[in-house]
């Protein structure tokens, strides 16, 4: 059976996260905010009755989202200030909670209606340990990807390709990107990345898909990044602007429907057909995870030699590490290649 938690205990896990991974602006509104709970402010008002499952859905991080968009969009000034993203700064006190409550107040309905909006981060640090896991397919089948993502939000990721990597040892990817990665995000080997093969299909899902074409749908992706980390805060804004010049559709649909459309034939011939997602798997229900499982499994029967089929993930395997993990078919063996921080950095490849 699976844990239950409070929304207070939600508010007060990720401030103890966020401090914990490097925003300390975030760390100190989401205690702010914890009090404003237990004294039955705003905060209780908005976040009580919207999930039963408030850690499990992000409620805190969706609540901190919609504040960062107003910021971003120009609608929440006092906010700003406090934002470096946004082009302020945090002088470290506790203003900044009041900001954020002048802010709910408002615009409570943006409020209402953003909390109710899944987490979509699509977090472009992630896209080194993925072509890593791309990498091994590539030395180990020497075919083309065609490739499928699930939980796909913007299809950032689904562009890693269009990034460069550079493990200290060996290249990949396109060297000349606006998204770059250097030797540091591996922190224990790598694989040999000129290895990587060329994707010659790119196809992609999510349940509520971002449009990156608008400013509209790129100001949402960047308001589930942590203000005071303008590292990841550039990353994406860079990882934004190679989705400009690399087109591609992010298909609405439950991703188990989805996955058993596209499979239906069978793995793509004279392919590596592969299925990825990142730091999704858990956001799904039961019923979709059992449908994913069952189109793998279906697909995988047909699998070959000159048509192999891989589901490639990055999920959480502790609280302070995810892991990248592998599954091949014909045969269904199951590996653990990497360890990973949940943004990406510190690749310890197995």
């Amino acid at each position: 059976m699976a844990e239950t938690f409070t929304v207070a205990e939600a508010l007060q896990r990720q401030s103890v996260s966020c401090t914990a991974v490097g925003s300390p602006l975030y760390g100190a509104l989401l205690a702010g905010l914890l009090d404003d709970y237990r004294h039955g402010g705003l905060t209780s008002e908005l976040l009580d009755g919207v999930t039963d499952q408030p850690v499990h859905d992000a409620l805190p991080l969706r609540y901190l989202a919609t504040g960062h968009l107003l910021a971003l969009s120009g609608q929440a000034a006092g906010l700003a200030a406090h934002y470096p993203s946004c082009g302020g700064h945090w002088a470290g006190n506790r203003r900044v909670v009041d900001d954020f409550l002048d802010t709910v107040a408002d615009h409570r309905d943006e409020f209402v209606a953003g909390v109710r909006r899944n987490v979509q981060t699509n977090e472009v640090g992630r896209a080194p340990v993925l072509a890593s896991g791309f990498a091994l397919l590539g030395a180990r089948h020497g075919l083309p990807f065609d490739q499928l993502e699930i939980g796909s939000s913007a299809g950032l990721l689904s562009r890693w390709d269009h990034f460069g990597y550079e493990t200290g040892t060996t290249r990949g990817g396109d060297a000349n990107a606006a998204v770059q990665f250097a030797p540091e995000w591996w922190a224990g080997g790598a694989p040999d990345l000129g290895q990587l093969q060329p994707v010659q299909r790119r196809r992609a899902c999510d349940i509520s898909p971002i449009d990156v074409t608008t400013e509209a749908g790129r100001q949402t992706m960047l308001s589930f990044v942590w203000p005071d980390q303008l590292t990841r805060v550039e990353r994406l804004r860079a990882a934004l602007a190679v989705a400009e010049h690399v087109p591609m559709n992010v298909d609405r649909a439950d991703a188990a429907e989805w996955l058993t459309a596209q499979l239906a034939a069978g793995p793509a011939p004279g392919a590596t057909t592969v299925l990825f997602h990142s730091i999704v798997w858990q956001y799904l229900p039961r019923p979709t995870k059992d449908g994913v499982r069952a189109a793998l499994a279906a697909a995988g029967e047909s699998a070959g030699d000159t048509n192999p089929l891989c589901w490639l993930r990055m999920e959480p395997e502790t609280l302070e590490q995810a892991a990248l993990r592998l599954t091949t078919w014909p045969g269904g063996s199951e590996e653990k290649l990497a360890e990973v921080g949940y943004h990406g950095a510190d690749i310890n490849w197995l």
